[in-house]
């Protein structure tokens, strides 16, 4: 039987954690700040991954190198899967996230300009290690993906979906512009974009608010799992409670040993 997945994100840049509303980013605290508030080492007991993401435009090798040792820092209170990205053009850089922890590897930039390149890492470390995501927005009734943190409009959804559905790579991330931040649900109208060959596990992202918004994704078949980076709605309690409710409302996921004691 295949579990629904809750999934968090962390939004990293130069030192610093972000919150993003329609991809405007807010700066929110450094390490210290995260491993010290809202109880995140427990946060984390109740999620199935976490994903951390580099949102520099751009990060020379100092920042690389800067996120990679925040990155290991923050690993020491968690103990769940790990995903690494942002800014990933080469093979070097795959190795260092892998190096550093990742259990899989978040690519965006790469999935429109080298397709060759995604294969010869799926070569190398397995296409089950890969996540792609692509940023979207509605413009006059139409998905269009967009790239370069959102600022750069490129094909539509529905022809970008028809390019990467038989590449080598393990799941696809969703991630909705307009409903980034937003706390007022995720947006489903990509789903009328994807064909009905399109194979890939499917993660949607860019809404979610409250425990009910979680338990809507996972009422579509096509949804393996939601994202949220929402800090200041999930951290604390908030995940725990919209995993409790996603639970005793059918939503098969796995049951952790603190909240199984609890139902």
């Amino acid at each position: 039987m295949n579990h629904k997945r809750i999934i968090y994100a962390l939004l990293y840049s130069k030192g610093f954690f972000y919150l993003s509303r329609n991809f405007r980013l807010q700066k929110v605290g450094d390490i210290n700040w995260l491993k010290n508030n809202f109880g995140f080492g427990e946060t984390c007991d109740f999620i199935d991954e976490l994903i951390i993401i580099l949102v520099t435009k751009k990060p020379d090798q100092n920042e690389i190198s800067k996120f990679f040792e925040d990155m290991n820092s923050l690993r020491e209170k968690i103990f769940v899967p790990i995903t690494l990205g942002g800014g990933i053009r080469d093979i070097d850089h795959t190795k260092k996230c892998f190096l550093n922890g990742a259990d899989k590897i978040l690519i965006n930039y790469l999935a429109y300009k080298d397709f060759k390149l995604i294969k010869k890492i799926s070569q190398l470390f397995g296409e089950q290690a890969i996540s792609i995501m692509v940023d979207y927005k509605n413009i006059e009734g139409i998905n269009y993906a967009y790239q370069n943190s959102g600022t750069s409009k490129t094909k539509t959804l529905k022809k970008y979906f028809e390019n990467i559905k038989n590449e080598k790579f393990g799941e696809i991330i969703v991630n909705s512009i307009d409903k980034d931040g937003t706390a007022f649900g995720f947006d489903f109208t990509f789903l009328n974009d994807l064909q009905k060959d399109f194979n890939k596990p499917l993660l949607i992202m860019g809404g979610a608010g409250k425990p009910e918004h979680f338990i809507e994704a996972f009422q579509n078949e096509k949804v393996s799992g939601a994202i949220t980076a929402n800090l200041f709605n999930f951290l604390g309690s908030g995940l725990k409670l919209a995993r409790e409710h996603s639970i005793n409302n059918g939503v098969k996921l796995i049951k952790f040993d603190k909240i199984e004691k609890q139902l």
